[in-house]
């Protein structure tokens, strides 16, 4: 229930509804340094023999999950103070520590990506699988395929770089496979770290949908599938329902003749701050949803376990080279969002956002470029530079372009936000803007609002009246069908909105007098609480508090 201290119509609360997008909350690679000491692995069980049922047995599933890993890309800072950049997951197939995983999770450098090559990688084990994986060892790569995306770590040190002696680990592993015998059809099970699932392990299941073919590797290059694999998944786990590895889940999708059907940059899958083109490509269109079949690993794995050294039969991936540009490079019009639509358009342009924001976009149109050049874009908060991409320009010779900021702990801090961005030779500035955050500001896809009238208050449990850190508080278009917008809606639709704080409270500003908005609040797994006629009259105060309480 909403109240205000004017009166106003009563909001109808609707059950078994979720928020649009706004109410997501996409993952990235955390901000935790890995300490510096090991912990206790538990002890090496292979995953149990399935039985004749299609469903993995809750044993065999805590099996899996054992086995799964999440893999840290490692940047030394310094005296030996290893910072994340990227996140990936992986599988253990031998007690020994020998962890199957993909190429761009091991070596980026084995597919072009030289500046994102780790310093070192991390390996963080299942305890619980209702906790977070514990970072447990380091690991090096033994054996990689930047073509087939493929590679085989072994475990090497703990945290501290102390000698691991592989004769005395027992890991939980998985046995593998046999990709040649899935047939469409066949259930599928995959186990991984995706960014959208938060920090815990997360399974899903589907089946398999069939297979495509790659020219050189074979009628089943490809493994299609419809279980639910997201940025993060990469290198994971893909089991049959004898709890055996018979793929790996892998950063592009394929379309006839193992093309890349649909594939856009939408996740900061680097870590690194920016979503720009330094970031993995997430599959949308086609079959979106592809895995590696184990039988292609089999020879990386061979070379590892015979300790003899891997060269892929399928060549390797050519390095970007960068380069100086012609000098005639133009930055204008830089102007800031809260996101961005499928056509790469800003929605919600704002000059300032309010408090408990997450992400900020840069956007700005380009002329004289040209491909292969160097571009790079720094990001400052309070004047301290907080992240910077630096990478081949690829976006064509003129156009929209947006850099992007985001927070993985939950929302950005208050301050002056400054981006820089550089291009051409000797990467001279070529544009720079600021925003603000904690100024009250915040708009959605509608348009700036252009009124002088602020809602503030606190959105409160009904039960217990704590505040609801994260719930938020939109405010729609007139005339929207607040119902229908839960179900379907588009940022398009949102005039301004804003997110509580951990004490609950929430302020948007902007809003207009004498205009009757649609309002929703909500935050699962809280019922939401909606408007369809919320009149702001022509005599309101400058100010409007308004509270809110959720129901479960």
């Amino acid at each position: 229930m909403m109240t205000r201290r004017k009166p106003n119509p009563a909001l109808k609360v609707v059950a078994l509804l979720t928020l649009t997008a706004l109410a997501c909350s996409l993952g990235s690679s955390p901000e935790t340094t890995l300490a510096a000491e090991a912990t206790s692995a538990p002890e090496a069980t292979p995953a149990p023999v399935a039985t004749a049922s299609d469903q993995l047995t809750r044993d065999q599933r805590a099996a899996l999950i054992a086995a799964s890993v999440q893999i840290y890309g490692l940047q030394d800072q310094g005296g030996g103070d290893l910072q994340p950049m990227y996140i990936g997951s992986g599988t253990i197939i031998s007690p020994d520590g020998l962890i199957l995983t993909n190429a761009h999770v091991a070596s980026p450098a084995s597919q072009g990506d030289v500046e994102f090559e780790p310093d070192a990688l991390g390996i963080l084990l299942v305890e619980r699988e209702d906790k977070p994986p514990v970072p447990s060892y380091l690991a090096e790569v033994l054996a990689v395929d930047g073509f087939l995306d493929l590679a085989v770590l072994q475990v090497s040190s703990t945290l501290d770089g102390g000698t691991v002696d592989r004769s005395r680990l027992t890991l939980p592993y998985v046995e593998l496979g046999d990709s040649n015998e899935i047939h469409i059809g066949d259930p599928l099970n995959i186990f991984g770290f995706p960014g959208i699932g938060g920090d815990t392990i997360t399974f899903t299941k589907g089946s398999i949908s069939g297979f495509t073919p790659e020219e050189g590797v074979g009628d089943r290059a490809w493994i299609k599938t419809d279980a639910t694999i997201a940025g993060g998944n990469s290198g994971g786990l893909g089991a049959d329902s004898f709890a055996r590895i018979v793929g790996v889940p892998t950063q592009a999708s394929s379309g006839a003749g193992g093309e890349v059907t649909d594939c856009r940059v939408i996740q900061d899958t680097n870590g690194d701050g920016s979503l720009d083109n330094q970031d993995t490509c997430i599959p949308i269109g086609g079959f979106i949803n592809a895995l590696r079949p184990i039988e292609l690993a089999r020879p990386l794995i061979e070379a590892a376990e015979s300790g003899v050294s891997y060269v892929s039969p399928f060549g390797t991936v050519e390095q970007p080279t960068g380069g100086g540009g012609s000098g005639q490079e133009q930055i204008a019009n830089l102007r800031w969002a809260t996101g961005a639509d499928d056509a790469g358009n800003p929605v919600g342009i704002a000059e300032t956002f309010p408090t408990g924001v997450s992400e900020i976009y840069a956007f700005f149109d380009f002329s004289g470029f040209s491909d292969g050049q160097d571009f790079e874009a720094e990001w400052y908060i309070e004047g301290e530079k907080v992240a910077e991409s630096v990478f081949p320009w690829d976006g064509g010779s003129q156009g929209t372009y947006y850099v992007f900021l985001y927070s993985n702990s939950g929302a950005l801090d208050d301050g002056l936000y400054e981006v820089a961005l550089y291009v051409g030779d000797g990467m001279p500035l070529a544009a720079s803007g600021q925003t603000t955050i904690g100024a009250g500001g915040g708009v959605g896809g509608g348009g700036d609002p252009q009124g002088d009238v602020t809602i503030e208050g606190l959105i409160t449990d009904a039960d217990t009246g704590q505040g609801i850190p994260g719930a938020l508080f939109i405010v729609l278009q007139p005339g929207t069908d607040p119902e229908a917008w839960l179900e379907s809606g588009s940022d398009a639709d949102i005039v301004v909105y804003a997110e509580a704080d951990a004490n609950g409270f929430y302020q948007v500003t902007g809003l207009q007098r004498d205009v009757h908005y649609s309002v929703v609040v909500g935050l699962d797994p809280y019922q939401p609480a909606w408007s369809d006629d919320f009149w702001i009259a022509a005599d309101e105060p400058q100010v409007i508090t308004v509270d809110v309480e959720l129901q479960r």
